[in-house]
């Protein structure tokens, strides 16, 4: 373990829980020669549009092929859809347009046309706001890294860890499905990537294989050495280099993934002293039910309906598309609550088609819905079929003040009128909530229980509304922090006018799966948390090892030290758990 160099921590992002001790194993990125991409004469063209097309083909045949070799298990579904999106987007025309369109007018070989159209695609996804589009990026890299290979003929070596005698960590800047899902992993113990948020394809194959995975690490990468030990430590997403013996002897190695296989049916979600908590789960995709009925969560707080634009490949989702994923989705949790979010577009998550200065105070949300009525009729009119068959629940985007609510409410009328008319069965109580994500929304929350059965606390956007910062910018995203007074009072006010008010209140923003803001949370007054699938076992567990007494304790001295800004002592305290 240590010795003599010194001890230093990389963090990251928590993608699946888990603790191992052991030397890394760097997989290095595929560098293709700079050579390989050229400019053609006109009468090169028409033999680079047969390669093009000869390797779009063959990149086909592949994924069809890895889909079939896939095992039947529950647990493959995630896997075989990630492949079967890749073959739509490899199938789609405009995308081979784009290749081709390259080669006949920019005069670029068939490498240069495909590398320069699947770059251009991943920086517009990668600028995008949402992590959940952000991290879908991977998708064209992966396509890209197949069709590039088709072209030159070569393939990628993955068995390279079939021969290892100990078990081992993964560290990559950056894993592809493809890569993930070929390689042998019998002596993959942890996985560690520079690259990567909580919502990318890295947490779903690291979910489905049970590997503890920390992603978005940075420079980890080029810092650590080949064969080097490291402490991994994916509870609190955090690698130590030389780390002390005392720290592994104590932590050790774990997986969750052997520990919940032990469990028949994991028990509710209740503290120490009897205080029941509503553990209901995000849903990334309308097939996710069958996970989230595994976990045994309380329903879904957030169904982040835009998601249907990736998965068609469309903006223009039709009103029968809808319908069939909320149907989905409602049958699958009935019958539990589920709340489907309205689209929350705008911003860099998809363009509107207009130009903004500043798209993230600009028309986004619930703002773009009401703009374009038809459009979002067709989507409320959805939701209502839909209703009929389970417990839905509809929770609106981006809310700043009553006249918005009260707007949707009228376009929901006639779209009752309409259904009632026409003899379509629907839920005439369906329950109408809205995010509390603007401060405006904070501050004006007594007067929106006038009109609303519910609130979600949406923290991402909060937070940076709140701080006036800008996460995604490296100057200023030091200031993005949760632990801010001004924050954590603005947590504990919410639920105050919650509770006076009498409204059902959720948190289903990035924080509600932060394991080290649980028990504050639980002393903040919050009762029902939705969080990402992977979680949901050890957040039931950690506030199944509290009281309310010492969530209470932890709350007070955390806004003790948050109130002189003493961070390093709030990371320290909550690390160690002090709640005696």
């Amino acid at each position: 373990m240590n010795g003599g160099g010194k001890r230093n921590t990389y963090m990251g992002i928590v993608a699946f829980p888990g603790r191992f001790y052991g030397r890394c194993v760097k997989v290095g990125t595929k560098r293709r020669h700079l050579a390989h991409g050229a400019y053609i004469h006109e009468s090169q063209k028409s033999e680079e549009l047969k390669k093009l097309s000869n390797a779009l083909d063959s990149s086909k045949i592949e994924l069809k092929s890895i889909i079939s070799s896939l095992k039947t298990r529950e647990q493959d579904r995630e896997l075989k859809e990630i492949l079967e999106t890749q073959v739509t987007i490899t199938e789609d025309p405009g995308l081979q347009d784009s290749f081709r369109n390259r080669i006949k007018e920019y005069n670029e070989n068939a490498f240069l046309a495909v590398q320069n159209t699947i770059n251009e695609l991943t920086d517009k996804f990668t600028r995008m706001d949402n992590p959940f589009f952000r991290e879908r990026s991977d998708h064209f890299q992966d396509i890209s890294n197949r069709i590039l290979e088709n072209l030159l003929d070569k393939k990628e070596e993955v068995s390279f860890l079939a021969d290892q005698s100990e078990d081992v960590i993964l560290v990559a800047r950056q894993l592809t499905p493809s890569q993930m899902i070929l390689m042998d992993k019998s002596r993959i113990r942890g996985i560690a990537t520079d690259l990567g948020g909580k919502t990318g394809h890295m947490a779903i194959l690291a979910r489905n294989y049970g590997i503890p995975t920390i992603v978005g690490l940075k420079e980890f990468y080029r810092n650590i050495n080949d064969f080097e030990y490291v402490f991994l430590d994916a509870d609190t997403g955090q690698i130590v280099r030389n780390p002390t013996i005392e720290e592994v002897k104590y932590y050790g190695a774990s997986s969750p993934l052997s520990f919940e296989t032990k469990v028949i049916k994991p028990k509710k979600a209740v503290t120490k002293d009897g205080v029941k908590i509503r553990l209901k789960c995000n849903l990334e995709s309308d097939t996710d039910c069958e996970l989230a009925k595994k976990a045994d969560v309380d329903g879904v707080g957030l169904f982040r309906s835009e998601s249907l634009f990736l998965k068609y490949q469309d903006k223009n989702v039709s009103g029968e598309e809808q319908f069939l994923a909320y149907k989905r989705i409602a049958e699958g949790m009935d019958p539990n609550p589920v709340y489907i979010r309205t689209f929350d577009i705008g911003a860099d998550k998809f363009s509107t088609g207009e130009f903004e200065e500043n798209p993230f105070l600009g028309n986004r949300g619930i703002r773009y819905s009401l703009q374009n009525p038809d459009w979002f009729k067709e989507q409320l009119n959805a939701i209502l079929r839909a209703s009929a068959y389970g417990n839905l629940s509809i929770l609106l985007p981006m809310v700043t003040n009553l006249g918005e609510i009260k707007k949707t409410k009228e376009i929901l009328e006639e779209c009752k009128r309409e259904l009632t008319a026409s003899k379509e069965k629907f839920n005439k109580k369906i329950k109408l909530g809205v995010m509390v994500e603007t401060p405006s929304a904070v501050s004006s929350m007594d007067v929106l229980a006038r009109e609303v059965d519910f609130f979600s606390v949406g923290t991402n956007d909060l937070l940076q509304y709140l701080m006036a910062v800008d996460r995604n910018n490296v100057n200023v995203s030091s200031l993005y922090n949760p632990f801010h007074i001004s924050f954590l009072r603005t947590l504990i006010q919410i639920v105050e006018t919650a509770w006076k008010y009498e409204r059902p209140l959720s948190i289903c923003g990035e924080i509600a799966s932060d394991t080290n803001f649980t028990i504050l949370l639980l002393g903040m007054g919050f009762r029902e948390l939705s969080i990402s699938i992977p979680f949901v076992g050890p957040i039931r567990k950690i506030l199944g090892s509290v009281s309310l007494k010492q969530a209470n304790f932890l709350l007070k001295k955390i806004l003790e030290l948050s109130e002189i800004e003493d961070y390093e002592a709030i990371e320290a305290f909550l690390f160690s758990k002090h709640l005696e």
